[in-house]
C-alpha cells in the first residue's frame, strides 16, 4: 500500500518525537527549561503513538497478504539492520564527541561498557530488542522499538494459528484485556518505559496500535473532518483534564487524527507535498539518530537555546536525508534478496522468535 498520508505521520510524528527531546536536554544540560514547561512529555507521547497507530494499520493491511514466516522476516528486515547500524553509528560518534568536549563528558552514553557489561551477563541482549527491563539502551529510544518488534511477533503467531482473517476480532480481545487490566490491577499503567516479556502486552500504550487495526477495518466508513474533530477534542480533553485512563483517550485521538489523514487522501482532497513525503522516508533513521544530534549540538555549541533547539532540530533531518536514504535503498536491497530466499523463511522466523522470547524469558530471570 503506497499512501502518502502514512508518509505524513511518519515525517510529523518524527519531528515531534525530537522536538520533546530537545526541550528535555535544553533543560538538563543547557538550563533552559522555558520550552519543556510548556510541551512537557505531550509532543513525545503524540510521536510515539502516531508511530503505533500507522504500525497497527499497515500491519493489519499486510499480514493477510505474506505467508506468516514471510511477514516476520520482512519486518526484521526493516527493523534490525538500520537500527545496528544506528547503534555502531553512534558508538563511534559519541567516541569522537567524548575526545571533542574533554573534560566534561557529562550525558554522554558509553555504549561499549553498556553492551559489554561484565557485571551484566545480560547487557548484549539489548541489542535483540527483546523486552528486557534495562535501564539505558545505546540509542536511548528503543523503548519504543521492544513494543514494536513484540507487536510482529505478535501478528505473527496469530497469523501462524490461522487467525489472521480474525485480526479484528483478536485484537478487540487484546483491548477488553487491557481495559479489564487497567480497571482492576492499575499498576499496569506504572513503567510502560521498561517493559518486560511478561508484562509488555498489557500496557495500555497497546491500544495504539489495536486502534490502527480497528482504523484499518472500518476506513470504508470514516469521514474525514469529524475524524479529524473527534481527535483534536480528545487529545486537548487528555492534556487539559488527566485520569488514570488517559493513554488510551490519547490513544484513541491519535488514532482518529491518523485515520482522518488517510481518509482525506482516499477521498483525494489531500495535498501531495513532496518534501514531507521524503521526511516521511527518512523517519526512521530520524528516530533512531536524532538523539546522538542532540546531545552533540548541545555538547559542542554554546548559543541561545533557541539556537540550540533549531540547530539541532535542524542537523537531525539533514543526517536523516543521508541515512534515512541509504536506509530505504538497503531495506528494498534486502527485501528482494530475502524473497529469492523463501523457502528458508520458517527457519529463519523460527529462529528469530526462539531468540526474542529466549532472551525476554532470561530477562525475566535475571532482572
Amino acid at each position: 500500500m503506497k499512501l502518502d498520508s502514512l508518509q505524513y505521520v511518519r515525517g510529523v510524528a518524527a519531528i515531534l518525537v525530537v522536538f520533546y527531546h530537545v526541550t528535555v536536554y535544553l533543560d538538563r544540560m543547557a538550563g533552559d527549561s522555558t520550552l519543556y514547561e510548556i510541551f512537557g512529555g505531550t509532543p513525545g507521547i503524540l510521536g510515539v503513538l502516531a508511530f503505533f497507530v500507522v504500525s497497527g494499520y499497515l500491519m493489519a493491511d499486510i499480514s493477510p497478504k505474506y505467508k506468516p514466516a514471510t511477514f516476520l522476516i520482512h519486518r526484521i528486515i526493516r527493523i534490525y539492520p538500520a537500527y545496528w547500524f544506528s547503534v555502531v553509528f553512534a558508538g563511534l560518534f559519541y567516541a569522537v564527541l567524548v575526545i571533542a568536549s574533554r573534560p566534561n563528558a557529562d550525558y554522554i552514553p558509553a555504549i561499549t561498557a553498556m553492551l559489554f557489561d561484565e557485571r551484566d551477563p545480560l547487557a548484549l541482549l539489548r541489542l535483540t530488542l527483546s523486552p528486557i527491563v534495562f535501564s539505558d539502551f545505546p540509542l536511548g529510544i528503543e523503548w519504543t522499538l521492544l513494543y514494536e518488534t513484540t507487536f510482529y511477533v505478535f501478528i505473527f503467531t496469530v497469523s501462524s494459528l490461522g487467525g489472521v482473517k480474525y485480526l479484528l476480532h483478536v485484537s478487540l480481545v487484546w483491548l477488553a484485556l487491557l481495559v479489564t487490566a487497567a480497571l482492576f490491577f492499575p499498576v499496569v499503567h506504572s513503567g510502560y518505559t521498561q517493559p518486560s516479556l511478561m508484562m509488555v502486552l498489557l500496557f495500555s500504550i497497546n491500544s495504539a496500535f489495536i486502534f490502527g487495526i480497528v482504523g484499518r477495518a472500518v476506513q470504508n466508513w470514516i469521514r474525514p473532518l469529524y475524524a479529524l474533530a473527534l481527535g483534536t477534542f480528545l487529545i486537548c480533553l487528555t492534556v487539559l483534564y488527566p485520569h488514570p485512563h488517559t493513554m488510551f483517550q490519547m490513544c484513541a485521538g491519535v488514532a482518529c487524527l491518523v485515520m482522518g489523514v488517510i481518509a482525506r487522501e482516499r477521498s483525494s482532497r489531500l495535498p501531495r507535498v513532496p518534501s514531507l513525503i521524503r521526511l516521511g522516508n527518512w523517519s526512521y533513521a530520524l528516530y533512531l539518530t536524532h538523539m546522538l544530534i542532540i546531545l552533540g549540538t548541545l555538547k559542542l555549541i554554546s548559543a541561545p537555546a533557541w539556537v540550540l533547539a533549531v540547530t539541532a532540530m535542524v542537523s537531525a533531518v539533514a543526517v536523516s536525508a543521508v541515512l534515512g536514504t541509504l536506509d530505504v535503498a538497503g531495506y528494498k536491497w534486502l527485501k528482494r534478496a530475502a524473497d529469492r530466499s523463501a523457502g528458508v523463511h520458517g527457519i529463519l522466523a523460527a529462529s528469530f522468535v526462539l531468540v526474542f522470547l529466549v532472551a525476554g524469558v532470561l530477562g525475566l530471570r535475571w532482572k
